[in-house]
């Protein structure tokens, strides 16, 4: 497996480059433990962007979140060969990060927190006074959530995930 020396330098660790061949979760593993080391972990854990009020279906980055966004998609991008080139161009951190799952690995719980995180922080904007438009971007929101074969512990766990502050690492 070959190295990034670029990025060795950057974090101190030597993160390997992922090609698409190998194991694909000791890979995630070594780059996890490079975005904690640089604390910007949670970037690929939790979408940072939020969703704003005047615009619900908009979502933006605090200033501390798009550095630390900068930072996680810098070392994920710095762990890719080539062949990834252009690839992820204009993606968050969570973007790129849930992008290479779905390509190499396998679903995970993250998604579905991320998801519940953003029915429970979706709030009825000032001017919308009958509701409608609330009721359309919630439904959209929830359709997004897929339950299918969690138990009510499983679930009871996702919300407790989903609950947590954002600064939380395990």
């Amino acid at each position: 497996m070959s190295y990034n020396d670029n990025e060795t330098m950057a974090t101190g660790m030597r993160v390997p480059i992922w090609d698409g061949s190998g194991n694909f979760n000791a890979w995630t593993d070594k780059v996890m433990t490079a975005l904690q080391d640089k604390g910007c972990a949670i970037a690929v854990v939790r979408d940072l962007r939020r969703v704003t009020a005047d615009e619900p279906l908009k979502r933006i980055f605090s200033a501390a979140d798009y550095k630390t966004d900068g930072q996680a998609a810098s070392v994920i991008k710095n762990a890719l060969s080539d062949i990834h080139d252009g690839q992820f161009t204009d993606m968050t951190a969570f973007e790129i990060w849930a992008e290479l799952k779905k390509l190499y690995g396998t679903q995970s719980a993250d998604d579905l927190v991320n998801k519940i995180i953003d029915l429970f922080n979706f709030r009825m904007a000032p001017d919308d006074m009958d509701g409608r438009r609330f009721l359309v971007q919630f439904n959209f929101l929830r359709k997004k959530i897929d339950l299918t074969g969690l138990t009510c512990d499983n679930l009871i766990n996702l919300i407790l995930l989903a609950s947590l502050n954002k600064h939380y690492e395990p």
